[in-house]
């Protein structure tokens, strides 16, 4: 599928700028496989899937026009996304997780150059002749997590079509990761008012700095701790019973607790409560006419105040109505056009100096938590609807247990990021804490509070006292 240079969108070329000092902006989605692995079938079916995703064998240029510069995608064909075939070691006290990030950290770490190389790198890691880890690191200048799991879910159908000589049967499905269907509406022209409200908020988020749970990080440690939680499937429904108890979806409750969380642990610590502040990323895919591509990605902003989160369920309920009418107020679609203004008012500046201002300016905006949601990964539909349960889970004679998802150091100034997915009917939790907030010891004790507060039901407002949580999950 050859294509001519196209300009990056809003998203990817902020994302590209942005990509500076500690921010690398890289995402990873791996997949856990049981049974015997075939390498030149990864090899042959990687460059396959990759003929249905230019972006992913695609080079970035800066090109000159009218006075200003730009940012395009340049095919090339002639760059194969390299395959990495190495052997993962797990010591005792420690996890397949564990082991595939401590292993991944410097691979991802390093300064990727967009310009010469592709953004995309797949890995398959051995772990034992009938266990592998297996899945590509795409930089998010070419894509977002929904697209990656497609490329991962492809190559594992390419990988069954080429062993086993014929189609898998869950080929026709074409979503990777399921989410509520959304109704095209017609793009809203700004008004001055809204040009005047955009103006404030961005003043707003600049000079304010939010609360965020008190660590003993080393202030110039660059590193970033992945702690991950797979909860039972009981404790799955059990979530699942207060979001349809309380009618709020996963997501609002996500945010409720990891801002209970944060208020939990400097409670302990003799830290006031102060002002929370969180970004959630939400799919614009689907949502107006002309806004697709391989990066959907926005973002929406909560503020709470100590008063609005002394009860849980109302707490929750206002995160609900806000998302709601974020969404109804087009605000995901102002958060690209902010974006994109900033982008296009820098356009007089080569691309060193506008990566420069653009890291410095998206660092001035923080939070104390951001939460991405998911969805499914990989869904099997029940009478044309999607379901918690995952359809692509064979490839050959192989066996997906268990996804890794992983987002590397997407912003430095985004501190603490949650991310969310289910895989066969288990929900899936993964938090990133940078090394100068936490140590790794306190990210897994903060990842283990967020879900002794998920757990628990929000109408019981004593429990949200200031104990340390009881026994972690099930992590089996």
């Amino acid at each position: 599928m050859e294509e001519g240079p196209t300009r990056l969108n809003a998203l990817s070329e902020m994302l590209v700028l942005s990509t500076y000092g500690n921010t690398k902006n890289v995402l990873v989605t791996a997949a856990e496989l049981r049974g015997p692995l075939d390498r030149e079938a990864v090899t042959l079916a990687v460059q396959r899937a990759a003929q249905d995703f230019p972006r992913l064998t695609s080079c970035i240029k800066e090109v000159k026009e009218h006075g200003k510069y730009y940012l395009v995608w340049v095919y090339r064909p002639d760059l194969s996304i390299p395959v990495t075939f190495s052997d993962l070691h797990v010591a005792r006290s420690s996890t397949p997780f564990d082991a595939f990030v401590e292993l991944m950290a410097p691979r991802l770490n390093r300064d990727w150059d967009l310009f010469r190389e592709v953004p995309t790198q797949f890995y398959c890691l051995k772990l034992s002749e009938d266990l592998h880890i297996a899945g590509p690191a795409i930089h998010h200048v070419a894509a977002d997590a929904g697209v990656a799991a497609d490329f991962g879910r492809d190559v594992l159908l390419h990988y069954h079509e080429i062993v086993k000589g014929h189609e898998l049967v869950h080929a026709c499905q074409p979503h990777a990761i399921s989410g509520a269907k959304k109704r095209l509406a017609p793009v809203r022209q700004s008004t001055w008012r809204d040009l005047a409200a955009k103006a404030r908020e961005a003043v707003a988020h600049a000079m304010e700095r939010p609360t965020l749970p008190v660590g003993t990080g080393a202030h110039d440690d660059r590193a970033q701790h992945h702690v991950k939680r797979l909860l039972s499937r009981e404790e799955t429904d059990r979530v699942g019973k207060v979001n349809r108890r309380h009618r709020v979806s996963l997501v609002d409750l996500l945010v409720t607790c990891a801002n209970v969380a944060i208020e939990r642990w400097n409670d302990v610590r003799g830290i006031p409560p102060g002002v929370l502040t969180t970004s959630m990323s939400v799919n614009m895919k689907g949502r107006f006419e002309g806004f697709d591509s391989s990066n959907n990605s926005a973002l929406l902003f909560f503020k709470s105040l100590p008063e609005h989160r002394r009860d849980p369920v109302a707490y929750t309920r206002s995160v609900t109505l806000k998302r709601i009418k974020s969404l109804t107020n087009q605000i995901d679609l102002k958060f690209l056009q902010n974006v994109s203004g900033m982008t296009e008012a820098l356009r007089r500046f080569p691309f060193p100096m506008r990566r420069r201002i653009v890291y410095f300016l998206m660092n001035r905006h923080q939070v104390s938590v951001a939460v991405t949601f998911l969805g499914v990964i990989w869904p099997e539909t029940n009478l044309g609807k999607r379901t918690l349960d995952s359809c692509v889970t064979r490839a050959g004679d192989l066996t997906a247990i268990e996804v890794h998802g992983v987002g590397y150091k997407l912003l430095s100034s985004t501190q603490l990021l949650l991310i969310a997915y289910f895989f066969q009917g288990r929900l899936n939790l993964v938090l990133a804490a940078s090394g100068s907030l936490f140590t790794r010891k306190e990210s897994d004790a903060f990842i283990d509070l967020i879900i002794d507060t998920l757990l628990r039901d929000p109408a019981i407002v004593s429990t949200y006292n200031t104990q340390e949580p009881g026994r972690p999950p099930s992590t089996a």
